[in-house]
């Protein structure tokens, strides 16, 4: 705790701003995503098939285009560019209560979706340019752990707000957003001093990256063969931790009667909540590099673990401990892809690293698809074994991905074959 509360002591008051608004931007994006679908059923009539359409294709293609948002970061002055990601969601939400269009909101959905998704990306290469690298993977986990604290406050501020009528979750999210983005503009001058004072002391050897266009990025990140092991990895695991709630409430309704399979998934949630946030600084704090892959192997060990025991019971008191050991998991493996990808990514390109890495959440929208029908053409059985399949896969890709040698590294080492 003395340690925890030394770290926040010590923090550069732009990161502490970082945190409190990477909090709030979770209570918003969280208050709208539960109200979300009965809003679409309700208000604009879709059907359940079609609302799971549109929010699966506003996910895959934010997720797509948040490569673009990374390069786009590296561009411009990374706080200017989340400012003005911040203004538009405002206006998004605030005035999508008063849209009727179906074809009109789908497309608000999407780039409201991308927004988001530039966001994340752009914060986290923020995030790099603020601190130095032994200080990230903390910093890293308590942003986790505070977005995991909104997560779990925004639905029921969501819930709250309807009584002030149907448009009240967005317009909650619209006031929040605006007011997490008022600190980063009246100290706009902390995040562009500190970032450029921090992005100088990095790029001292550095190739200059800054003239490069989109499509020269996207060649130097095709070539860097652990990025993309890596990415391969973290799709694979997150198909398992990542829909969670999902796949265990498919499975659940399925197995038990709907009452039951109501509560345990509230079981569920809270232990995942209460592990993630208690425990997600005490573990990250101690990640380290050269350890990197030792721990990605524990967390691989808990996902298997985990799931064995939600596939052998669904007692309360088994499934709770079988998420409590599945959750070590998911807190272990978040903060080491980002300290892997912080690490190999070079100076000026942050951005366009950290959205590629985002793409690992297309296996969000790919985990209750594999698992739905698997359930439906196969058995919970065949679910649970594809999904140990799938992580011990994943952490197949991690190995070879630490392992990988780093391209820069191999052309100076021929230039210098070469010139000998």
């Amino acid at each position: 705790m003395k340690n925890f509360l030394k770290l926040i002591g010590e923090l550069p008051t732009a990161v502490r701003i970082m945190l409190l608004c990477a909090m709030a931007r979770a209570v918003s994006f969280f208050g709208i995503l539960a109200y979300l679908p009965i809003y679409l059923n309700d208000s604009l009539g879709m059907d359940g098939a079609s609302v799971g359409y549109v929010l699966g294709v506003c996910l895959l293609v934010g997720t797509m285009v948040s490569v673009y948002g990374g390069y786009l970061a590296d561009r411009f002055v990374k706080v200017d560019f989340m400012i003005a990601l911040d203004v538009l969601l405002t206006l998004l939400y605030a005035g999508l209560p008063f849209i009727d269009s179906p074809i009109l909101v789908i497309g608000v959905l999407l780039v409201a979706n991308t927004a988001s998704s530039s966001m994340s990306v752009t914060a986290n290469a923020l995030l790099a340019d603020l601190l130095p690298s032994e200080n990230r993977a903390k910093v890293f986990s308590l942003r986790y752990s505070l977005q995991n604290i909104g997560a779990a406050v925004g639905p029921f501020l969501g819930v709250w707000t309807v009584k002030a009528g149907a448009g009240g979750p967005f317009w909650l999210a619209a006031g929040v957003i605006f007011a997490a983005l008022l600190p980063l503009a009246i100290f706009r001058r902390l995040f562009v001093g500190d970032a450029l004072a921090k992005k100088g002391t990095d790029a001292e050897g550095g190739s200059d990256d800054e003239s490069m266009n989109f499509r020269e990025v996207l060649r130097v990140m095709r070539a860097d063969r652990r990025l993309g092991l890596f990415t391969l990895g973290g799709i694979l695991s997150i198909v398992v931790y990542g829909p969670l709630l999902t796949y265990m409430s498919q499975y659940l309704v399925l197995v038990e009667s709907r009452d039951t399979a109501y509560q345990l998934v509230a079981y569920i949630s809270a232990a995942n909540a209460i592990v993630v946030i208690s425990t997600q600084y005490v573990i990250g704090s101690r990640l380290k590099e050269k350890t990197l892959l030792r721990w990605l192997t524990w967390g691989t060990g808990a996902f298997v673990l985990g799931l064995i025991g939600m596939a052998l019971s669904t007692d309360v008191w088994i499934i709770v401990a079988a998420i409590v050991v599945f959750t070590l998991g998911e807190v272990i493996v978040v903060p080491a892809e980002y300290m892997f990808i912080d690490n190999i990514a070079p100076a000026n390109l942050r951005g366009s690293y950290f959205g590629a890495q985002n793409l690992v959440h297309i296996g969000v929208a790919v985990g209750p698809i594999i698992c739905g029908f698997l359930l439906v053409h196969a058995s919970p059985a065949a679910m649970f074994a594809a999904l140990i399949a799938l992580v011990i896969a994943g952490w197949w890709f991690y190995v070879l991905g630490c392992r990988a040698a780093d391209p820069t590294a191999s052309k100076e080492s021929e230039e210098v074959v070469r010139s000998s």
